[in-house]
Protein backbone atom coordinates (compact mmCIF):
# COMPACT_ATOMS: atom_id res chain seq x y z
CA UNK A 1 0.00 0.00 0.00
CA UNK A 2 1.18 3.23 -0.97
CA UNK A 3 2.49 5.29 2.15
CA UNK A 4 0.60 8.26 1.87
CA UNK A 5 -2.35 6.27 0.93
CA UNK A 6 -1.87 4.40 4.28
CA UNK A 7 -1.40 8.05 6.05
CA UNK A 8 -4.80 9.24 4.27
CA UNK A 9 -6.51 5.92 5.90
CA UNK A 10 -5.02 6.73 9.52
CA UNK A 11 -6.48 10.22 9.07
CA UNK A 12 -9.90 8.90 8.42
CA UNK A 13 -9.87 6.22 11.34
CA UNK A 14 -8.68 9.08 13.83
CA UNK A 15 -11.57 11.57 12.32
CA UNK A 16 -13.93 9.22 13.82
CA UNK A 17 -11.98 8.98 16.77
CA UNK A 18 -12.03 12.58 17.26
CA UNK A 19 -15.64 13.40 16.56
CA UNK A 20 -16.69 10.19 18.76
CA UNK A 21 -15.12 12.27 21.78
CA UNK A 22 -16.71 15.45 20.59
CA UNK A 23 -19.94 13.60 20.52
CA UNK A 24 -19.96 12.30 23.90
CA UNK A 25 -18.68 15.75 25.67
CA UNK A 26 -21.30 17.94 23.75
CA UNK A 27 -24.25 15.53 24.66
CA UNK A 28 -22.54 16.49 28.27
CA UNK A 29 -22.67 20.12 27.52
CA UNK A 30 -26.09 20.25 26.28
CA UNK A 31 -27.55 18.52 29.87
CA UNK A 32 -25.68 21.65 31.74
CA UNK A 33 -27.87 23.05 34.37
CA UNK A 34 -27.33 26.66 32.89
CA UNK A 35 -29.69 25.39 29.74
CA UNK A 36 -32.44 24.35 32.15
CA UNK A 37 -34.37 27.13 31.55
CA UNK A 38 -35.02 26.30 27.71
CA UNK A 39 -36.18 23.09 27.96
CA UNK A 40 -39.23 24.53 25.87
CA UNK A 41 -36.53 25.93 23.32
CA UNK A 42 -33.83 23.43 23.63
CA UNK A 43 -32.85 24.74 20.03
CA UNK A 44 -31.48 27.52 21.09
CA UNK A 45 -28.79 26.51 23.42
CA UNK A 46 -27.52 23.89 20.94
CA UNK A 47 -27.34 26.52 18.48
CA UNK A 48 -25.65 28.78 20.40
CA UNK A 49 -22.82 25.79 21.00
CA UNK A 50 -22.49 25.54 17.60
CA UNK A 51 -21.85 29.13 17.19
CA UNK A 52 -19.10 29.19 19.96
CA UNK A 53 -17.67 26.38 18.73
CA UNK A 54 -16.76 27.19 15.75
CA UNK A 55 -15.99 30.33 16.72
CA UNK A 56 -13.39 29.27 18.80
CA UNK A 57 -12.26 26.56 16.33
CA UNK A 58 -11.68 29.50 13.69
CA UNK A 59 -9.41 31.13 16.60
CA UNK A 60 -7.37 28.29 17.33
CA UNK A 61 -6.95 27.44 13.70
CA UNK A 62 -6.13 30.95 12.23
CA UNK A 63 -2.89 30.92 15.44
CA UNK A 64 -1.86 27.41 13.81
CA UNK A 65 -2.02 29.03 10.13
CA UNK A 66 -0.15 32.09 11.72
CA UNK A 67 2.05 29.40 13.73
CA UNK A 68 3.14 27.28 10.47
CA UNK A 69 3.44 31.22 8.56
CA UNK A 70 0.65 30.15 5.89
CA UNK A 71 -0.84 33.20 6.26
CA UNK A 72 -0.08 34.39 2.82
CA UNK A 73 -1.13 31.38 1.37
CA UNK A 74 -4.68 31.57 3.13
CA UNK A 75 -4.98 35.06 2.05
CA UNK A 76 -4.16 33.92 -1.82
CA UNK A 77 -6.74 31.34 -1.02
CA UNK A 78 -9.53 33.87 -0.27
CA UNK A 79 -9.14 35.95 -3.18
CA UNK A 80 -9.00 32.38 -5.84
CA UNK A 81 -11.79 31.04 -7.85
CA UNK A 82 -12.22 28.42 -5.48
CA UNK A 83 -13.29 30.46 -2.45
CA UNK A 84 -17.32 30.52 -3.21
CA UNK A 85 -17.06 26.69 -3.43
CA UNK A 86 -15.89 26.59 -0.17
CA UNK A 87 -17.95 28.98 1.14
CA UNK A 88 -20.77 26.84 0.06
CA UNK A 89 -18.99 23.58 1.54
CA UNK A 90 -19.04 25.35 4.85
CA UNK A 91 -22.75 26.75 5.04
CA UNK A 92 -23.28 22.83 4.02
CA UNK A 93 -21.24 21.50 6.70
CA UNK A 94 -21.60 24.12 9.85
CA UNK A 95 -24.92 25.64 9.70
CA UNK A 96 -26.69 22.86 7.91
CA UNK A 97 -24.69 19.67 8.78
CA UNK A 98 -23.34 20.62 12.41
CA UNK A 99 -26.37 22.26 13.47
CA UNK A 100 -28.47 19.09 12.12
CA UNK A 101 -26.09 17.22 14.11
CA UNK A 102 -26.45 18.63 17.70
CA UNK A 103 -30.43 19.12 17.39
CA UNK A 104 -30.23 15.34 16.91
CA UNK A 105 -28.11 14.49 19.58
CA UNK A 106 -30.37 16.96 22.07
CA UNK A 107 -33.77 15.40 20.52
CA UNK A 108 -32.63 11.86 20.36
CA UNK A 109 -29.54 10.92 21.87
CA UNK A 110 -25.67 10.33 21.52
CA UNK A 111 -26.24 6.83 20.50
CA UNK A 112 -28.78 6.75 17.70
CA UNK A 113 -27.45 10.55 16.14
CA UNK A 114 -24.49 9.02 15.82
CA UNK A 115 -25.65 5.60 14.49
CA UNK A 116 -28.14 7.26 11.96
CA UNK A 117 -26.03 10.00 11.09
CA UNK A 118 -23.49 7.50 9.75
CA UNK A 119 -25.91 6.76 6.27
CA UNK A 120 -24.21 10.24 5.56
CA UNK A 121 -21.76 7.34 4.17
CA UNK A 122 -24.33 5.66 1.35
CA UNK A 123 -25.40 9.59 0.08
CA UNK A 124 -21.41 10.69 0.08
CA UNK A 125 -20.42 7.43 -2.41
CA UNK A 126 -23.42 8.27 -4.59
CA UNK A 127 -22.66 11.86 -5.19
CA UNK A 128 -19.17 10.86 -5.29
CA UNK A 129 -19.54 8.61 -8.12
CA UNK A 130 -21.54 10.50 -9.76
CA UNK A 131 -19.99 13.78 -9.97
CA UNK A 132 -16.48 13.24 -9.44
CA UNK A 133 -16.58 9.95 -11.34
CA UNK A 134 -14.95 8.47 -8.59
CA UNK A 135 -14.27 4.59 -9.11
CA UNK A 136 -15.56 2.13 -6.44
CA UNK A 137 -13.79 -1.32 -7.09
CA UNK A 138 -15.74 -4.25 -5.44
CA UNK A 139 -13.69 -4.55 -2.11
CA UNK A 140 -14.61 -0.73 -2.15
CA UNK A 141 -18.56 -2.04 -2.72
CA UNK A 142 -18.53 -4.65 0.08
CA UNK A 143 -16.97 -2.43 2.45
CA UNK A 144 -19.22 0.15 2.25
CA UNK A 145 -22.36 -2.63 2.65
CA UNK A 146 -20.04 -4.14 5.42
CA UNK A 147 -20.54 -1.17 7.23
CA UNK A 148 -24.15 -0.58 6.40
CA UNK A 149 -24.63 -3.62 7.76
CA UNK A 150 -22.88 -2.83 10.82
CA UNK A 151 -24.60 0.26 11.61
CA UNK A 152 -28.09 -1.63 10.84
CA UNK A 153 -26.74 -4.31 13.49
CA UNK A 154 -25.30 -1.53 15.74
CA UNK A 155 -29.63 0.17 15.80
CA UNK A 156 -30.76 -2.74 17.30
CA UNK A 157 -31.02 -2.16 21.54
CA UNK A 158 -29.54 0.76 21.08
CA UNK A 159 -32.10 2.50 22.98
CA UNK A 160 -31.21 0.67 26.06
CA UNK A 161 -28.13 2.97 26.05
CA UNK A 162 -29.90 6.18 25.56
CA UNK A 163 -33.15 7.26 27.31
CA UNK A 164 -33.99 9.54 24.04
CA UNK A 165 -36.70 8.47 22.03
CA UNK A 166 -36.71 8.72 18.60
CA UNK A 167 -38.49 11.82 17.47
CA UNK A 168 -39.99 13.01 13.91
CA UNK A 169 -38.42 16.24 15.13
CA UNK A 170 -35.01 14.38 15.67
CA UNK A 171 -35.33 12.74 12.12
CA UNK A 172 -35.81 16.13 10.30
CA UNK A 173 -32.47 17.47 12.01
CA UNK A 174 -30.65 14.14 11.26
CA UNK A 175 -31.87 14.42 7.39
CA UNK A 176 -30.16 18.09 7.18
CA UNK A 177 -27.04 16.37 8.80
CA UNK A 178 -26.70 13.84 6.49
CA UNK A 179 -27.03 15.59 3.56
CA UNK A 180 -25.43 18.75 4.60
CA UNK A 181 -21.78 16.67 5.49
CA UNK A 182 -22.61 14.44 2.41
CA UNK A 183 -22.28 17.41 0.63
CA UNK A 184 -19.40 19.27 2.13
CA UNK A 185 -17.52 15.91 1.95
CA UNK A 186 -18.27 16.17 -1.88
CA UNK A 187 -17.36 19.70 -2.25
CA UNK A 188 -14.07 19.63 -0.23
CA UNK A 189 -12.54 16.25 -1.89
CA UNK A 190 -13.41 18.27 -5.37
CA UNK A 191 -11.81 21.10 -3.92
CA UNK A 192 -8.64 19.24 -2.05
CA UNK A 193 -8.19 16.34 -4.61
CA UNK A 194 -9.74 16.59 -7.99
CA UNK A 195 -9.23 20.20 -8.69
CA UNK A 196 -5.70 20.27 -8.54
CA UNK A 197 -5.56 23.14 -6.52
CA UNK A 198 -2.62 23.82 -3.73
CA UNK A 199 -5.16 24.52 -1.13
CA UNK A 200 -4.39 22.75 2.12
CA UNK A 201 -6.68 21.23 4.60
CA UNK A 202 -5.70 23.96 7.50
CA UNK A 203 -6.81 26.09 5.59
CA UNK A 204 -9.61 24.81 4.10
CA UNK A 205 -10.92 23.88 7.38
CA UNK A 206 -10.26 27.67 9.16
CA UNK A 207 -12.29 29.20 6.26
CA UNK A 208 -15.13 26.81 6.81
CA UNK A 209 -14.95 27.62 10.26
CA UNK A 210 -14.83 30.96 10.28
CA UNK A 211 -17.69 31.01 7.45
CA UNK A 212 -20.08 29.09 9.79
CA UNK A 213 -19.14 31.65 12.52
CA UNK A 214 -20.08 34.70 10.47
CA UNK A 215 -23.28 32.78 9.70
CA UNK A 216 -24.62 32.42 13.45
CA UNK A 217 -23.12 35.73 14.21
CA UNK A 218 -25.55 37.76 11.65
CA UNK A 219 -28.29 35.47 10.64
CA UNK A 220 -28.95 32.48 13.18
CA UNK A 221 -27.93 34.03 16.56
CA UNK A 222 -29.74 37.17 16.04
CA UNK A 223 -32.97 35.57 14.57
CA UNK A 224 -33.38 33.33 17.77
CA UNK A 225 -32.51 36.25 20.02
CA UNK A 226 -29.88 34.17 21.56
CA UNK A 227 -26.81 36.65 22.03
CA UNK A 228 -27.85 36.96 25.87
CA UNK A 229 -27.60 33.54 26.34
CA UNK A 230 -24.19 33.60 24.29
CA UNK A 231 -22.83 36.38 26.92
CA UNK A 232 -24.32 33.90 29.94
CA UNK A 233 -22.10 31.09 28.32
CA UNK A 234 -18.90 33.16 28.12
CA UNK A 235 -19.10 34.27 31.59
CA UNK A 236 -19.78 30.56 32.89
CA UNK A 237 -17.03 27.68 33.37
CA UNK A 238 -19.08 25.79 30.59
CA UNK A 239 -17.37 27.83 28.18
CA UNK A 240 -13.97 26.15 29.16
CA UNK A 241 -15.73 22.89 28.05
CA UNK A 242 -16.88 24.32 24.74
CA UNK A 243 -13.52 25.17 23.97
CA UNK A 244 -12.11 21.89 24.21
CA UNK A 245 -14.22 20.11 21.70
CA UNK A 246 -13.48 23.03 19.45
CA UNK A 247 -10.39 21.68 19.75
CA UNK A 248 -11.20 18.05 19.39
CA UNK A 249 -14.08 19.22 16.44
CA UNK A 250 -11.26 21.20 14.69
CA UNK A 251 -9.07 18.27 14.42
CA UNK A 252 -11.49 15.57 13.76
CA UNK A 253 -12.47 17.80 10.74
CA UNK A 254 -8.59 18.41 9.57
CA UNK A 255 -8.11 14.59 9.71
CA UNK A 256 -11.38 13.83 7.82
CA UNK A 257 -10.43 16.52 5.05
CA UNK A 258 -7.03 15.17 5.01
CA UNK A 259 -7.97 11.82 4.20
CA UNK A 260 -10.72 12.99 1.61
CA UNK A 261 -7.93 14.68 0.08
CA UNK A 262 -6.03 12.14 -0.48
CA UNK A 263 -8.02 8.59 -1.37
CA UNK A 264 -11.40 10.36 -1.76
CA UNK A 265 -14.76 11.21 -0.43
CA UNK A 266 -16.24 6.98 -0.18
CA UNK A 267 -12.81 5.69 1.51
CA UNK A 268 -12.57 8.91 3.58
CA UNK A 269 -16.15 8.87 4.95
CA UNK A 270 -16.40 4.99 4.82
CA UNK A 271 -13.56 5.49 7.56
CA UNK A 272 -14.76 8.35 9.36
CA UNK A 273 -18.01 7.00 10.49
CA UNK A 274 -16.46 4.76 12.52
CA UNK A 275 -17.30 7.49 15.30
CA UNK A 276 -20.56 5.32 16.15
CA UNK A 277 -18.07 2.19 17.79
CA UNK A 278 -15.99 4.83 19.00
CA UNK A 279 -18.81 7.13 20.25
CA UNK A 280 -20.24 3.27 22.12
CA UNK A 281 -16.89 2.56 23.46
CA UNK A 282 -16.94 5.83 25.14
CA UNK A 283 -20.15 5.43 26.85
CA UNK A 284 -19.26 2.47 27.90
CA UNK A 285 -15.73 3.46 29.54
CA UNK A 286 -16.87 6.41 31.14
CA UNK A 287 -20.89 6.18 31.68
CA UNK A 288 -20.70 1.69 32.70
CA UNK A 289 -23.36 1.69 29.18
CA UNK A 290 -24.74 -1.81 28.57
CA UNK A 291 -21.89 -4.20 26.60
CA UNK A 292 -24.01 -6.00 24.54
CA UNK A 293 -23.45 -8.57 21.45
CA UNK A 294 -24.65 -6.71 18.78
CA UNK A 295 -21.79 -3.69 19.38
CA UNK A 296 -19.10 -6.69 19.34
CA UNK A 297 -20.84 -8.05 15.75
CA UNK A 298 -20.32 -4.22 14.04
CA UNK A 299 -17.12 -3.67 15.83
CA UNK A 300 -15.81 -6.90 14.01
CA UNK A 301 -17.87 -5.33 11.02
CA UNK A 302 -16.15 -2.21 10.91
CA UNK A 303 -12.67 -3.30 11.21
CA UNK A 304 -13.29 -6.30 8.50
CA UNK A 305 -14.17 -2.72 6.59
CA UNK A 306 -11.34 -0.81 7.50
CA UNK A 307 -9.45 -3.77 6.32
CA UNK A 308 -11.09 -3.45 2.74
CA UNK A 309 -10.66 -0.38 2.12
CA UNK A 310 -6.92 0.19 3.39
CA UNK A 311 -6.22 -2.34 0.48
CA UNK A 312 -8.80 -1.25 -2.21
CA UNK A 313 -6.68 2.46 -3.39
CA UNK A 314 -8.33 3.25 -6.34
CA UNK A 315 -5.81 3.27 -9.41
CA UNK A 316 -6.17 7.35 -10.14
CA UNK A 317 -5.72 8.13 -6.54
CA UNK A 318 -2.03 6.27 -6.50
CA UNK A 319 -1.16 7.71 -10.21
CA UNK A 320 -1.76 11.16 -8.38
CA UNK A 321 0.48 10.31 -5.19
CA UNK A 322 3.20 9.20 -7.39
Amino acid sequence: MDKSYRYGVIAGIFSGITWALYTIINNLITKNTIFNSYIEKMFIPVLVIVFLHDFFSSIWLFFYLWRKKKIFELKKTIKSKNIFLIFLGALFGGPIGMSGYLLGIKYMGASYTASFSSTYLIIGTILSVIFLKEKINLKMIIAVLISMVGIFILNFQINEMDSNKISILGIFFLMLCIFGWALEGLIASYILKYKNTDIEPSIAIFIRQLTSTIFYSFLIIPYIGAYNLVFIVLKSNIVLYIALISVIGSLSFFLWYYSMSIIGVARGISLNVSYIIWTIIFEIILFNAKFQLNFIVASILFIVSVILIAMSPEEKCIKELE
